[in-house]
């Protein structure tokens, strides 16, 4: 009853406010959750003769958002979207937002043809919307649902093959195997069919009034528009040649690489082994038959003697150190490795000064640093912005000290 007063009430003043003032408490209403209330104010503005034609226009969307989004009522939210139609022309520089609405509302109460028609107007005729990607998706969507090859009804709602084979698609691969079978295809049917049951049967029990399930999800749509908003303000980063070049130079110690050795080596017991490596490898005698003989260092072993990519510093000092000083091919005399007590004889493969990695290998990087850098900027600055713009008011106090 209380209400159902307030609603009156908002009818009884429109007459003694201005348009703006009437649009101003029906946001007003809005930022309060008061969806009924709001709606019920829009639809008594339509009838105002201070309205022009564009914020007519505005009113019959917002009245036909608030009918879909928020009270849950698809078949009012078309009746008003059915009447901005005719109201207005087709050729009206914004029906492409009345044609959307009229995809998504019709898929919603499960008119597929027709949403698949008002989907396939914006993508013919307006292909500069913003809906674009959009309607795109959603003629695939409606596609699956008008494609005729049934595999299974609920009541009057038909599952489609097509219907069947994303489903499968969209399984995990480690997953996929137990479903590529007819019986495994049978399964996921089966699991398809249950689903929609229990949201069947939910729905029968009036189970979305539920605070539980409203808070659910209002959290859920709140992460999803979120996530909406953060990826159209994406698209609109871009980072280009020369910027990424401009970062590589002004960063570019970040990119430096230190000088390194690669050397195979033999590690012995004693100086006597030593020579006698030293003097085979000398004399010519393969290195591998050498170190398959002599070496009896394990982690050596694993790489069959070769130490590749070595910087200045590395242990053992004493090797890396006499190794820095070689010239390639060059085979060292016995070297002393002091805390182990070991002898090490080496053969210096590749020696490579300091430098830096080149643009091409690093501008991948780069440039997700720049598109983060700007996409952090950009949505730093909407925040900001949007504080002022929906006026907030912080009421709790910090707690004094």
């Amino acid at each position: 009853m209380k209400k159902l007063w307030i609603i009156l009430l908002s009818i009884s003043t429109v007459g003694a406010q201005s348009l703006k003032e009437r649009l101003a408490q029906a946001t007003t209403l809005e930022e309060k959750k008061q969806y009924e209330e709001a709606t019920s104010l829009y639809k008594g503005i339509l009838n105002s003769k201070e309205i022009n034609r564009n914020n007519k226009f505005d009113i019959y969307l917002k009245i036909a958002d608030l009918e879909m989004d928020k009270l849950g009522r698809p078949d009012s939210s078309l009746k008003y979207l059915e009447l901005a139609r005719k109201e207005y022309s087709d050729a009206y520089r914004r029906m492409d937002e009345v044609f959307y609405r009229l995809g998504v509302v019709n898929e919603k109460l499960g008119n597929y043809q027709a949403a698949a028609e008002h989907y396939q107007t914006v993508a013919v005729k307006f292909q500069k919307s913003k809906y674009l990607p959009d309607v795109l998706d959603g003629v695939e969507r409606v596609f699956r649902k008008n494609f005729q090859d049934y595999v299974a009804f609920v009541g009057e709602e038909p599952i489609t093959r097509l219907e069947l084979e994303r489903e499968f698609e969209n399984i995990p691969p480690f997953a996929k195997a137990e479903y590529e079978t007819e019986e495994g295809k049978q399964k996921l049917l089966k699991n398809i069919i249950q689903r929609k049951l229990l949201v069947r049967e939910a729905e029968n029990r009036k189970l979305y009034l539920k605070s539980s399930y409203l808070e659910e999800m209002q959290r859920a749509r709140e992460q999803a528009l979120i996530r909406t908003l953060y990826n159209e303000i994406a698209q609109n980063i871009s980072v280009d040649e020369k910027e990424i070049k401009d970062n590589y130079e002004k960063n570019k110690e970040k990119y430096k690489l230190p000088a390194t050795v690669t050397y195979k080596a033999v590690i012995v017991e004693n100086k006597a082994k030593a020579d006698s490596v030293y003097l085979l490898l000398k004399r010519g005698v393969d290195f591998d038959t050498v170190f398959a003989e002599y070496n009896i260092d394990a982690q050596l072993k694993t790489t069959s003697g070769i130490r590749k990519n070595i910087t200045q510093g590395t242990k053992p000092e004493e090797v890396v150190n006499v190794a820095f000083s070689m010239k390639e091919g060059e085979i060292s005399k016995p070297i002393k490795i002091e805390k182990e007590g070991k002898y090490a004889v080496i053969q210096l493969v590749e020696k490579k000064p300091e430098g830096y990695r080149t643009l091409d290998e690093v501008k991948d990087g780069i440039k997700r640093n720049l598109e983060n850098e700007k996409m952090n900027k950009a949505w730093n600055s909407l925040l900001d912005t949007l504080w002022n713009k929906y006026n907030v008011r912080i009421m709790y106090d910090e707690p004094k000290e």
